[in-house]
């Protein structure tokens, strides 16, 4: 019953796509160097990985060779094979293509740029590493104990640490009111923009990872594939996001008491 349940909410929630597009607070107040970096280096990766590589190589062998060295397989990594948790990483900056890229970058910057306002630079980009070893370590944790697959598809993308940054949004700004634009089947836009408190879309996101990992289980354990979306690796992101965040606040903000002000 639980299962029928999960998967009809699953289906439900699938046929819509809440893109933001805009959140109320204003101007950023310095230029986000560590955002544009990250984006580019995950569209230079792409370009070269998928371009100049193969055209380099002329050998789809070889290259293929490569990729499947680069991404992250559960299994190779408790195995001790391949680069190991160093794939963690190289994992974390190869897409599976222009739609996969693309999304998950969108994501960072709109979020991302508020969560380098706050931690500056060079914390954020030691916050958004963190975020991509955690969620890691949860996709190879969540997709090894997976009864059909046992850990050997794999897995790529910045989905994970993305994911880290959302949730930190969400632990900053959770009272922030995101215009969003639904997206019919996440292709066909919907013209009814939507103004949403930052948690109502968070936790919509977050929602449809849990639903997708607890299917995923529920399938596997009946001898079916459900998905093979990095829902664990969301999910660890979302963990690494709400948890690791407080190493990285400024002293300020960790000290600030609300109510301070009233008393006094």
């Amino acid at each position: 019953m639980m299962t029928l349940i999960a998967l009809a909410l699953d289906r439900i929630l699938s046929f819509i796509l809440l893109l933001p597009l805009q959140d109320a607070r204003g101007r950023h107040r310095t230029f986000s160097a560590m955002t544009w970096g990250l984006i580019a280096i995950n569209v230079a990766i792409h370009v070269f990985f998928y371009a100049l590589l193969p055209w380099w190589l002329q050998d789809k062998e070889a290259w293929a060779a490569i990729r499947s060295q680069i991404m992250l397989v559960p299994a190779d990594i408790l195995e001790g094979t391949g680069l190991g948790a160093l794939s963690m990483l190289t994992s974390a900056f190869l897409h599976a293509g222009w739609s996969h890229l693309l999304g998950n970058m969108f994501f960072l910057f709109f979020f991302g740029r508020r969560l380098e306002d706050v931690l500056g630079p060079t914390k954020f980009g030691l916050f958004y590493l963190t975020c991509v070893f955690v969620s890691g370590v949860a996709s190879v944790l969540g997709r090894a104990a997976l009864p059909v697959t046992k850990g050997m598809v794999p897995g790529l993308g910045a989905s994970g640490a993305v994911m880290g940054i959302v949730a930190a949004y969400l632990f900053l700004y959770q009272d922030q009111r995101i215009r969003t634009l639904p997206m019919l089947f996440g292709i066909l836009p919907i013209p009814i923009p939507l103004y949403t408190p930052a948690w109502v879309f968070i936790v919509y996101t977050v929602t449809r990872d849990v639903l997708n990992g607890y299917l995923e289980q529920q399938f596997q354990e009946y001898g079916y594939i459900y998905s093979l979306v990095g829902s664990f690796a969301h999910l660890g992101g979302v963990i690494a996001g709400l948890t690791c965040l407080y190493l990285f606040l400024p002293q300020e903000l960790l000290q600030y008491r609300p109510w301070q002000g009233a008393e006094e």
